[in-house]
C-alpha cells in the first residue's frame, strides 16, 4: 500500500469515526460546560486593576 493510499484510508476512517461521535447525543452535563465556555468566549473581557 502506498503512502497516499494509507493517508486516504486513514482520512476515511477518521471521518467515519468523527461522524459517529457527532451523531451521538451529548450528555446534559457536558453541554452545560460547552455552553459556559461559549458564553465566556463571547463576553467582553474586563480590564483588571492589577499594578
Amino acid at each position: 500500500m502506498t503512502d497516499r493510499a494509507k493517508k486516504t484510508a486513514l482520512d476515511k476512517a477518521l471521518r467515519g469515526l468523527f461522524g459517529k461521535l457527532q451523531a451521538r447525543p451529548l450528555p446534559d452535563r457536558m453541554m452545560s460546560v460547552v455552553d459556559q465556555l461559549d458564553a465566556a468566549d463571547q463576553a467582553p473581557l474586563k480590564k483588571s486593576g492589577s499594578r
